[in-house]
């Protein structure tokens, strides 16, 4: 079994669609070794820059 997280549902059910996951269960699809589920809002974010370099916790033009 196989698990594909989409970032929303109408993601998901694409997914689903083109995978064979034909069964609508609660939160998820499933069917042909897989499993289709998805998330709602955001998972990730983006870091501050100085996370990466020091030198960007202050912003200057010359940089």
């Amino acid at each position: 079994m196989k698990l594909v997280i989409a970032e929303k549902p109408s993601v998901a059910a694409s997914i689903a669609k083109v995978i064979g996951a034909k069964n609508r269960k609660n939160g998820y699809y499933e069917g042909n070794g897989y499993i289709v589920s998805w998330c709602v809002g955001h998972l990730v974010q983006m870091a501050n820059p100085d996370v990466y370099d020091e030198r960007y916790k202050k912003w200057r033009i010359e940089d």
